[in-house]
């Protein structure tokens, strides 16, 4: 009898162990499923990818990016998408909030979270996307860099060597930049085409369409000959369709006021202002009186002005001029509570809630919202 238990104790001995070791090795096996990312320093890192000859895979993320954590948690996690990416790359994750993706972010053109990049060992752009990726487009997007269709890298080369003649590859190369948050590249494109185009080429529907996506401010060759044309324009296309164009780009420019420093602070651009009011009296354009209302409350607030903010924002609703929805009410008294403690402007602002607050039908969900800030904003110091 104690031998048969014996011989029992053994035999499930050895079975618990079996279990042990594959459990084991499951727990392994997990570990390494997904993309490997290097934790090297960033010198060993172009040092490896150059002894390898491969290409680095950057996943550019901050730590509040609700996006970046998806592709963390679905994407970068999947088995399928681990082997591809540690077969053929150098993978890395870069907080672009601390070094060395600090240092990086200006060099890689990140503006945006996540940004997805390729470079080579010489931190060359090789191809990149910005925004969240589900893992079939990502795989997609990982391939395009490897194979024969042309990536953002071939694009800027096209572009260097032969510019914008091709109408065709123009298309395509602004859809390039647009997914990979190229914008500096981007503007510099649309506006070397328009520079070179023939005025009376703008009134062809493709360049029509062209002009009503890719134009954003005034300050260019092509806006300035819409304004100059603009009853032909109205003739040839919807009068409505030119009248908003115009009326939209104008109101994006009045944001657009101040220059960015070195330092990180912004300086009102007088020059570009003047130029802007001008037209906006020349051309006489349609609602300008509310244009410049949105145009001083931006300007105040980029510049953290906040006495004039509050002073534009609070004259601007009593005369209508700006938008009373709850959306805009809490955005114009947000910056305040956290901008400044002047207690008079921040009593100002709390009238803004109250506004919010009697609306009709007021969502629970706001209405705590615009009660929060309300104390937050009378909160004694």
């Amino acid at each position: 009898m104690s031998k048969i238990r014996t011989i029992v104790y053994v035999v499930v001995g050895l079975f618990l162990f079996t279990s042990i070791l594959q459990a084991q090795n499951k727990s392994v096996d997990a570990k390494q499923t997904g993309i490997s990312f290097e934790h090297s320093s960033w010198e060993d890192i172009l040092k490896k990818a150059k002894e390898e000859n491969k290409l680095i895979f950057i996943d550019a993320y901050t730590t509040w990016c609700g996006p970046c954590k998806m592709m963390a948690r679905n994407v970068f996690t999947d088995a399928e998408v681990g082997t591809f990416f540690n077969q053929n790359f150098i993978n890395v994750k870069l907080d672009m909030e601390k070094e060395p993706g600090l240092s990086l972010k200006s060099k890689l053109s990140v503006t945006a979270y996540p940004t997805l990049i390729f470079i080579d060992a010489n931190e060359k752009i090789e191809h990149k996307a910005v925004g969240a990726l589900p893992k079939a487009e990502f795989l997609i997007f990982g391939n395009e860099v490897l194979g024969n269709e042309m990536k953002l890298s071939d694009y800027n080369e096209a572009y260097k060597k032969n510019g914008v003649s091709d109408f065709k590859f123009l298309i395509s190369y602004l859809e390039m930049l647009t997914s990979a948050g190229e914008n500096a590249k981007l503007k510099e494109v649309v506006i070397r085409y328009f520079d070179e185009l023939e005025p009376t080429r703008l009134l062809s529907k493709e360049n029509w369409d062209l002009f009503k996506k890719y134009i954003n401010n005034t300050d260019n060759k092509a806006f300035q000959y819409v304004l100059d044309q603009r009853e032909v324009f109205e003739a040839t296309f919807d009068a409505k369709e030119v009248s908003e164009k115009i009326y939209y780009t104008f109101l994006r420019q009045g944001n657009q006021l101040c220059d960015k420093l070195e330092s990180g602070k912004y300086k009102l651009n007088t020059k570009r202002q003047t130029k802007f009011l001008y037209q906006l009296e020349k051309y006489k354009i349609k609602d300008s009186a509310k244009i410049i209302a949105y145009s001083n409350i931006s300007t105040a607030r980029t510049l953290g002005n906040w006495k004039a903010f509050v002073g534009h924002v609070s004259e601007n609703l009593k005369l209508e001029l700006v938008d009373t929805g709850i959306m805009s009410l809490y955005n114009y008294a947000l910056p305040i509570n956290r901008g400044t403690q002047d207690k008079e402007l921040r009593k100002e602002a709390a009238k803004w809630c109250d506004m919010g607050l009697v609306t009709e039908n007021l969502d629970g969900g706001f209405k705590n919202a615009f009660i929060k800030l309300k104390a937050d904003l009378l909160k004694a110091d």
